[in-house]
């Protein structure tokens, strides 16, 4: 199953559900932008939209896109055992509580007084409601509505390394999609503020859009005052759930002690999932999906307790088979220990948000080799043949790379991994000298990849070449730099000998600078 779509049903019928409602937000706004050109401009592009969105099966897709995503998401909310989480995450929840304040009130301004009290609610009537009395609080919710939507989508598409090749362009359609819209609002709100201001031009309007009268008027308010104190209620349902889950589960049972290895003793609550522990503790555990059981990249090694644990579901069976993880692996985002463990966090950053790889220094690489060494899981897959060692990394991280044998020298394939160079996937072979390990980080060539690195870091040598295949090799081990130059020009000779024998890819001269 593609990374995109893992997850459980509930999770994958959310994302499905914001998504809609993220595609119709966007033909909105887009609407909205055409007001820099005029008025009737706008209404032309109003009836084209609405004819699509406000037929009988779209109106039901949307009402269900909104319902299911608002109960999902105060369900989820609901569930939770700890609100110690990144940055972006507590944004997103805590946008996504304030939009029904705002957005609902307005979907009974527009579609319920269309619906229900034959209101022609075309752009000229709405703007005349809203401008300029309204103007911020509207403008408001359509950022809001924006970033929400845009957080959303871009810790679900980061998952996947080719993101990044359409980052900047989907990027600039964020910034831009926005601030047209904004800008078509206020010049059409003014625009028609000064119609307005003629009387017989006003009431033609009132007559034409079959203008509430002072009853349905009243009506309405009386709508907009239901619906914000109604999921204000369940807001604060949910959020009183969550703290009642969690008296009780404390009431219930004791604390369970959590172990990890070469960091503190914590205990947790009975319920919280391990992820959670580690965030309630301030431990630094990485998540780049945000704990939705996609990435993997929370995986922990279960040193001691296993055997409490129960077999992982289809959702974290289907995560961890696509790295083949081994059996004592398991995601920290889906299991809830009842007993004590103790654990190996496989992939531990400095910080709980994204962190942006740069290669101006050999730190993080040698950091990441280390991290593997001592914790011993330098090898997830265990082969001495190039070619299957290629297909394993091609099946985790979906990208080729060129694994060179290169045992003549004396340099023995032991296996590879996925390992992480801050919260960044890296497809990583794993070489033997001399019984010290070799790590070879293989970063794809756009990636801001250490190109130029040849130096040592707290005893541990780090040298990068580059492969025409389009590949950033970075080796790093506790040998000397001379031994890992040597690796290089293996590597290149066996490249050279590739080539020779039919294998079209073949190398550059080595380059190598100090750090």
């Amino acid at each position: 199953m593609h990374i995109y779509f893992r997850g459980s049903g509930l999770q994958r019928l959310r994302l499905a559900s914001g998504l809609t409602l993220m595609a119709f937000a966007a033909t909105h706004f887009a609407n909205h932008a055409v007001g820099l050109v005029n008025l009737e401009a706008m209404h032309r592009v109003q009836e084209l939209r609405t004819a699509v969105t406000r037929s009988w099966p779209v109106s039901i897709i949307l009402l269900l896109a909104l319902i299911t995503h608002v109960a999902l998401g105060l369900y989820k909310l609901s569930r939770r055992e700890t609100w110690r989480m990144p940055v972006w995450e507590a944004l997103q929840i805590g946008i996504g509580l304030s939009i029904p304040f705002l957005l609902f009130p307005h979907i009974v301004n527009t579609r319920v007084a269309h619906a229900v009290f034959g209101a022609n609610d075309i752009y000229l009537y709405e703007l005349v409601r809203l401008w300029p009395d309204s103007a911020i609080l509207q403008s408001t919710l359509l950022v809001l509505v924006w970033i929400h939507g845009c957080i959303g989508i871009h810790y679900w598409l980061r998952l996947s390394d080719s993101y990044s090749r359409f980052a900047p362009f989907l990027l600039a359609v964020a910034l831009l999609l926005p601030v047209l819209a904004l800008s078509g609002f206020a010049v059409a709100g003014m625009r028609a503020t000064y119609i307005m201001s003629d009387p017989s031009a006003f009431a033609a309007l009132k007559a034409r859009t079959n203008w509430p009268n002072a009853h349905d008027a009243a009506t309405m308010a009386t709508l907009r005052d239901i619906v914000r104190w109604g999921f204000g209620l369940l807001a604060a349902t949910a959020i009183g759930i969550a703290f009642l889950r969690y008296r009780r589960e404390t009431a219930k049972r004791g604390p369970v002690r959590i172990s990890y290895l070469d960091g503190p003793a914590v205990d947790l609550t009975p319920g919280m999932t391990l992820l959670e522990v580690s965030r309630s503790a301030g431990i630094p555990h990485a998540s780049l999906c945000g704990g939705r059981g996609r990435c993997s990249t929370c995986r922990v090694r279960i040193e001691n307790g296993q055997e409490s644990l129960p077999a992982p579901d289809a959702v974290e069976a289907t995560t961890l088979g696509a790295i083949d993880a081994p059996s004592n692996v398991r995601l920290a985002c889906q299991i809830h220990p009842t007993a004590p463990l103790t654990i190996a966090i496989v992939s531990r950053p400095g910080v709980h948000s994204p962190i942006h790889t740069e290669f101006s220094e050999i730190k993080e690489v040698v950091a990441a080799h280390v991290r593997a060494d001592i914790g011993d899981s330098a090898i997830e897959f265990v082969s001495s043949d190039p070619a299957e060692v290629e297909a394993w990394l091609l099946r985790q991280s979906e990208r080729a790379a060129k694994v060179r044998d290169v045992e003549r020298w004396g340099y023995h394939l032991r296996g590879a991994r996925m390992d992480y160079v801050g919260e960044r996937a890296v497809g990583t072979c794993v070489y033997e000298r001399d019984t010290r390990l070799i790590s070879v980080f293989m970063f794809p060539e756009t990636d801001s990849a250490p190109v130029a690195i040849r130096g040592q870091r707290n005893r541990y040598s780090a040298l990068s070449w580059r492969d025409e295949t389009g590949t950033i090799c970075c080796s790093v081990s506790h040998v000397t730099v001379e031994v890992l130059e040597h690796l290089a020009e293996a590597w290149e000779e066996a490249a050279s000998m590739s080539t020779e024998s039919g294998d079209p890819m073949k190398l550059e001269p080595t380059r190598h600078c100090d750090e």
